[in-house]
């Protein structure tokens, strides 16, 4: 089966190279982080189509302040969907195992922008989750000191 590729106008957005990267959206001084977030027992899960699973995951991110530049998803037969989102931020993905009600979600970013922990709250709220765990890892980031080109 070949990916679901969601049209950028989807989301009311522009092709990559036409919306420009503002110092709001790449923040030099935000570390990074990355949120994991496992939802448990969701009861709305095997009810809801692929297609309403990818749209929940896209607007819980749009509202917590998520640009989407791209989205690709693909369905299991009968297991599950992994649904991936290239952010302006960084990147989310989620995957879903609709036979035991499992739903995990791993979102970066290099912006203190986008509220992901609003997002997997609100993902949770959605597909009925009994539980949610969530960890967050603070990541290395590429603007450390820049090395002196003279020595």
């Amino acid at each position: 089966m070949d990916p679901v590729r969601v049209p950028l106008s989807c989301f009311g957005q522009s092709a990559p190279g036409a919306a420009g990267y503002s110092r709001s959206t790449m923040e030099l001084t935000a570390s990074p982080a990355s949120f994991t977030a496992d939802l448990l027992n969701c009861s709305a899960l095997a009810q809801l189509t692929v297609d309403e699973i990818a749209g929940l995951f896209m607007a819980a991110l749009d509202r917590a302040g998520a640009t989407i530049v791209e989205a690709v998803s693909h369905a299991f037969p009968e297991t599950g969907l992994t649904c991936v989102l290239i952010l302006r931020e960084s990147h989310a993905v989620l995957h879903t195992w609709p036979e035991t009600g499992m739903v995990n979600i791993d979102i970066f970013t290099c912006s203190t922008r986008l509220e992901s922990l609003a997002a997997i709250a609100e993902l949770g709220r959605s597909l009925g989750a009994d539980a949610v765990s969530i960890q967050e890892i603070s990541r290395a980031d590429g603007h450390g000191p820049r090395p002196d080109p003279r020595r």
